[in-house]
């Protein structure tokens, strides 16, 4: 049954990439019929998760990645990076869809997904490897991510006090944040975060907001302003924007709580409805930003607003609170992924205390490699470049023309397997050999 039985009506390629074909008497399972157990989300929930979780930290970056790469180029390399998010994103969806219709299970995760994909064929060899990467992807890009924000903070803060007291390096700002940091990663229940989550996002949205205000109350001006920078420059500004609209992490987490999982990629489902506007936030967010304050565009934004008075004051301290009561929810899922899923499972009888070690440890860690690169351009460039194209574009990819390589012939075969396969490898690659080079490079000469 399933992947267990091949279909004798069916040609199977000479390259084997899929030898098992799926006994197609199992068509009329659907996925998407199966709600989640416990508390399900409607569109509206999910779409709010998903816009959250799209628009962070990374689009207090843009104006300075519109400042490496120009405002003609760095808006057609946005509008490519956020097309090409939205396509892996559905790939990603699509590929999951089908390989639970042909395994009759309701949802899997990313990591099983991954697994399953390779689980027939000639590949099959590799479906533990896929399977790790993911998992280990995950991992790295949450700790990342945690690492941009307090980076982030400690930058808010930095401004806030140098502005009122002695100025002070940013790397003491970062270790005064340890402390509060590591207390707050030790709450093990994100229930009792949620309150004060909720009132961080309202801050961020309403802070966001008048950062818009202060940038078109800005003199707009095209003079003296690149319309497309350096390849170098461009290279590194390339991590910066895949790392604004990466959201992959909480892309099948959203779409299997949903209440009909089916509007998730529909085409006015919640990754278009979510995606599209937040591309459009990113790029005028950017573009304006660069044209606002031109070579004096600072990493993250507010670095730019007024310096004297309280209203820049208020808006760097209550964004830099936001995304501190944002941090656990990161360092959650390093902690779920590797302790939770990985270490509990080996050690049975590991006493509780010790899941309070590892909170602080990771929690340690992140603060110390950011204190070894404590510069938030170069930090979500890395990221972006690193984590973005193996698990958004590489991965999506590969398994989508693995499970869908004997569904389609002729023209659709090209446009629906081998078309998005050849546009995500050749973005992925740019991205994790030239963008990733020119980060690594840009640490080194700066640090």
């Amino acid at each position: 049954m399933g992947l267990e039985k091949k279909s004798e009506s069916r040609t199977v390629l000479d390259v084997g990439v899929n030898e098992d074909i799926p006994d197609f008497s199992d068509e009329n399972y659907e996925p998407h019929d199966h709600e989640p157990d416990g508390k399900s989300a409607s569109y509206f929930q999910a779409f709010s998760v998903l816009m959250k979780a799209s628009l962070g930290t990374g689009i207090l970056g843009m104006p300075r990645a519109f400042y490496k790469a120009g405002y003609i180029l760095g808006t057609i390399s946005t509008i490519i990076s956020g097309g090409l998010t939205i396509l892996s994103v559905h790939l990603i969806a699509r590929t999951e869809h089908e390989l639970c219709r042909r395994k009759r299970i309701p949802r899997m995760t990313y990591p099983e997904v991954a697994e399953a994909a390779f689980e027939k064929g000639v590949f099959r060899r590799f479906k533990r490897v896929s399977r790790n990467i993911c998992f280990y992807g995950l991992v790295l890009t949450e700790f990342g991510t945690t690492a941009a924000y307090a980076i982030a903070i400690a930058e808010n803060l930095k401004a806030v006090c140098d502005n009122n007291f002695s100025p002070a390096p940013l790397r003491f700002y970062l270790l005064c944040l340890l402390g509060p940091l590591v207390v707050l990663c030790w709450i093990k229940n994100l229930k009792s975060l949620a309150p004060v989550t909720s009132l961080g996002t309202c801050c961020s949205i309403g802070c966001i907001g008048t950062i818009y205000y202060f940038i078109f109350s800005q003199p707009i001006s095209l003079e003296h302003r690149k319309a497309s920078g350096s390849f170098n420059d461009f290279a590194l500004s390339f991590g910066t924007t895949l790392f604004a609209l990466e959201a992959f992490p909480e892309i099948l987490p959203i779409k299997n709580r949903m209440t009909k999982p089916g509007q998730f990629g529909s085409t006015f489902g919640v990754l278009n409805a979510a995606m599209v506007p937040n591309t459009a936030l990113c790029v005028v967010f950017g573009v304006f930003g660069y044209l606002a304050y031109g070579k004096n565009t600072l990493s993250p934004i507010t670095l730019n607003l007024p310096q004297t008075g309280m209203v820049g004051d208020l808006i760097r301290f209550l964004l830099g609170a936001s995304i501190f009561m944002s941090y656990p929810i990161g360092n959650y899922v390093v902690v779920e992924l590797l302790w939770h899923k990985n270490l509990k499972l080996r050690y049975e009888k590991i006493p509780d205390y010790w899941e309070y070690v590892f909170r602080t440890c990771v929690t340690c860690t992140n603060i110390l490699c950011c204190i070894a690169v404590p510069n938030l351009e170069l930090i979500m460039s890395l990221v972006g470049s690193l984590m973005v194209p193996a698990l958004e574009l590489w991965l999506p990819a590969i398994m989508h023309t693995i499970t869908f390589w004997n569904e389609y012939t002729g023209i659709k075969f090209l446009i629906y397997v081998i078309g998005p396969f050849i546009l995500c490898m050749v973005t992925g690659f740019f991205a994790l050999v030239v963008s990733l080079s020119t980060t690594v490079f840009e640490i080194y000469q700066t640090f």
